[in-house]
């Protein structure tokens, strides 16, 4: 964990379970790891993610951010808490919330606005929020998907960040994260867990996909 993380909030993710630890986990990147953020076990509980959204709004200037956008599933619930914030301090006009997902519309797997969303976006200074940074990958696509509407995107605010992602690995924005933890991950083929014969859990993250997956390969 990195030691400059602010105890209260590391205290906010400690009191809900929200880091579970010696186990054997496969990340949605397809990633393993001993240890997990379940970031399910926070947001059953309103108040905790209420004011760890309102920790996520406070670095921004609340008359410069537009729009706030979250991929779906967590970051619906991030962009209406953080964008409410936002408006308690905004002094003219609407910061509203959106969310990008990934539909019928988008077989290639890639996040697209749905909804008339997209008429939200266009010359707008937009936030993009997300739960957990592993690699970026999710949260780059996003910030894509905004240029490409012609939005402005001002920063990117997470409540954690798993992976070491750094600006560079999602479209040169500026990060600000509630938590950093540094944490050893593995490719399944260098997954030493995997080499022992660790059995994967399937409780959290995607072990039964992985174990499905590996069944189907014969594995």
């Amino acid at each position: 964990m990195n030691d400059q993380n602010d105890p209260k909030i590391v205290q906010l993710f400690a009191d809900v379970g929200a880091v579970v630890r010696d186990s054997h986990f496969v990340y949605s990147s397809g990633r393993h790891s001993s240890v997990y953020i379940n970031k399910d076990a926070i947001y059953l509980h309103t108040g905790v993610i209420s004011e760890l959204c309102r920790y996520m709004a406070e670095p921004y200037n609340a008359d410069q951010v537009d729009v706030v956008v979250g991929p779906v599933i967590g970051g619906v619930v991030l962009s209406q808490w953080v964008a409410h914030y936002l408006n308690q301090r905004r002094s003219r006009g609407e910061t509203l919330a959106v969310f990008a997902e990934k539909g019928s519309d988008s077989p290639d797997k890639q996040f697209s606005f749905n909804r008339g969303y997209d008429r939200f976006i266009t010359d707008k200074n937009v936030l993009v929020v997300e739960d957990v940074l592993t690699t970026g990958g999710s949260v780059r696509q996003v910030v894509d998907l905004v240029r490409h509407h012609g939005g402005n995107v001002v920063g990117i605010s997470a409540l954690c960040n798993r992976g070491g992602v750094q600006p560079r690995d999602v479209g040169d924005v500026a990060i600000h994260a509630l938590v950093s933890f540094s944490l050893q991950t593995y490719s399944e083929d260098e997954c030493p867990f995997c080499q022992q014969n660790v059995p994967v859990n399937t409780e959290l993250g995607k072990g039964k996909a992985f174990l499905a997956r590996q069944k189907a390969q014969g594995k």
